[in-house]
């Protein structure tokens, strides 16, 4: 539109112009004049105009994969008759996924009055929203000016819950989450010291044996019967690729959505666990022993970028020094096998599968479980 509106100045400035020297008369050389002077007229205006504006806009904190993310913007000049209209252009971009959605909107009343969009994301993550380009037009739509806008803001898209999904972890009964039996605890004794093992951030001071640190010159830490702490773990592996397989967003949303809705599954129970990630090759931790919990897990999990997810998370995190504080491990990934998990020699696994076949392996205290990505919410009320 604004092409065709320069083009059309162009045409009434040859015209007016052609007129007066065939005419020579003052009407057209006050025609041309006119004409010659309005676009600067318009730009001066636009310049001033852009020192008043005032631009803000408001992004709604969360919702969930499928839901609208209200994106809230309001434009403000005075005086009104300096410019023609306001072309804003927002930007959203899927940190996680590493994916960015542009829109052009056109604000003819710079009143204040609220415009509202309604983002809708198909895929689970941070989102960041931020307006790249405001341009200014004046009233004619002949010239124009950008505008910097340097705000931004952050929203999260949060997985898709399958309710009341239950978890059994382990070989046997006796490692049931799912209510009728409580987990296996090393000694009934909080006083009693079942196991030394390597210092990890995190510990308590107290737990500390100075003594055997001091001989073997590196910290060493006491585990005491019956503690809860560091016993459960939801590893979530959001490797795009790995071996010969690459996993598709769909997977990876699914992963998502099965990780978090097992930690609102035993977060129900009152079951203090952990859920980690790797981002980046670094391990992340967080604590969920609460609903403030979970939501602070979530918030970080969907900070993870997928694309460079750690295709040997297994691999390092078994040679860590978390490695040795669970014993009962939840794995969520696109792609598994029997030998991956082998390498938690001294935990039970349990290993949800993302993709696209169905059925169940277990060797041993390993047990792996495919669930088609199509067919993810049959979890909900099973107990696997």
């Amino acid at each position: 539109m604004m092409l065709f509106k320069r083009v059309a100045y162009a045409i009434f400035l040859a015209a007016a112009v052609a007129a007066f020297i065939v005419t020579d008369s003052g009407v057209a050389l006050f025609l041309c004049v006119c004409l010659s002077v309005l676009p600067f007229l318009s730009f001066f205006m636009l310049l001033f105009a852009a020192k008043r504006l005032r631009f803000d806009f408001k992004v709604r904190e969360a919702c969930m994969r499928g839901g609208a993310l209200q994106i809230t913007m309001r434009a403000n000049l005075a005086p009104r008759f300096l410019v023609g209209y306001l072309k804003a252009t927002v930007e959203a971009e899927n940190t996680t996924f590493r994916k960015t959605f542009r829109k052009t909107f056109v604000f003819h009343d710079l009143s204040n009055a609220p415009y509202v969009f309604d983002y809708v994301s198909g895929d689970s993550g941070r989102i960041n929203v931020r307006f790249p380009r405001l341009v200014l037009v004046d009233l004619f739509g002949i010239c124009s000016v950008k505008v910097g806008c340097a705000k931004f803001a952050e929203a999260i898209v949060s997985p898709v819950l399958c309710e009341e999904l239950q978890i059994r972890l382990g070989f046997n009964a006796h490692a049931s989450q799912t209510g009728e039996n409580s987990v296996p605890r090393k000694g009934g004794d909080h006083t009693e010291i079942f196991n030394i093992r390597d210092y990890v951030p995190g510990d308590s001071l107290h737990a500390v044996h100075w003594k055997l640190s001091g001989k073997f010159d590196e910290l060493k830490s006491k585990e005491y019967g019956a503690t809860d702490d560091n016993r459960m773990l939801v590893l979530v592996d959001a490797s795009r690729k790995k071996g010969g397989d690459t996993a598709t967003d769909e997977q990876l949303n699914a992963v998502f959505d099965v990780a978090a809705s097992v930690s609102e599954s035993l977060k129900s129970r009152g079951v203090l666990h952990y859920v980690g990630w790797f981002n980046s090759g670094a391990f992340a931790l967080e604590e969920v022993r609460d609903n403030d919990g979970f939501v602070r897990m979530v918030y970080a999990l969907m900070s993870c970028k997928v694309d460079e997810g750690n295709a040997e998370s297994l691999f390092y995190l078994s040679r860590t020094g978390e490695s040795a504080s669970f014993t009962k491990v939840v794995l969520v990934s696109p792609s598994v096998t029997i030998e991956e998990l082998k390498q938690f020699a001294s935990a039970d696994v349990t290993a949800i599968v993302a993709g696209e076949r169905e059925g169940e392996v277990q060797e041993g205290s390993v047990k792996i479980v495919h669930v088609p990505c199509s067919n993810l919410f049959a979890l909900t009320g099973r107990a696997l």
